[in-house]
């Protein structure tokens, strides 16, 4: 199998032709383009930033009072990973020991759309202490932090 150059572009066969000892190429009609990937330059790395600011701008717009209506009433932050994180209210502990509550942390994606959300234990100091994840299947598992954000163990 040979790769052909078509216009300064290499041009390699569909995969369906049938490439032996005795089979001959003939130029298919439609083909598989080999296109080299670029390098961005820093000044389209600092364009691409503010392309990001922007979507994020816009999607506090759009969907921002629907997330926070339901999700953020504690507050919401943008991520550098082009996510937002909507904070929901805390949930005060029943007991008076080092635990404040609970809170519903949700996170949107501005460029894929997807969202994922979690529960927060934090403690009085305002570090997170426990995480359980929302999962698709049902299964439930919590992971514990000590007061320094040491992973101890899940269950």
């Amino acid at each position: 199998m040979t790769v052909d150059s078509h216009h300064g572009v290499d041009v390699a066969p569909p995969l369906d032709n049938r490439v032996g000892a005795d089979a001959k190429f003939e130029r298919p009609t439609s083909a598989a383009v080999v296109v080299p990937i670029k390098q961005i330059s820093p000044a389209a790395s600092r364009s691409q930033h503010l392309l990001h600011e922007l979507v994020h701008q816009i999607d506090r717009v759009f969907f921002g009072p629907f997330f926070r209506e339901k999700y953020g009433r504690g507050g919401d932050k943008a991520l550098e990973n082009d996510r937002i994180r909507y904070y929901g209210l805390i949930q005060p502990a029943n007991d008076g020991g080092e635990l404040a509550g609970r809170r519903y942390v949700h996170e949107f994606d501005t460029l894929t759309g997807c969202t994922r959300g979690w529960h927060e234990t934090v403690d009085r100091a305002g570090n997170v202490r426990q995480v359980r994840p929302e999962r698709n299947d049902g299964t439930t598992r919590h992971y514990q932090f000590d007061n320094s954000g040491r992973y101890r163990g899940s269950w």
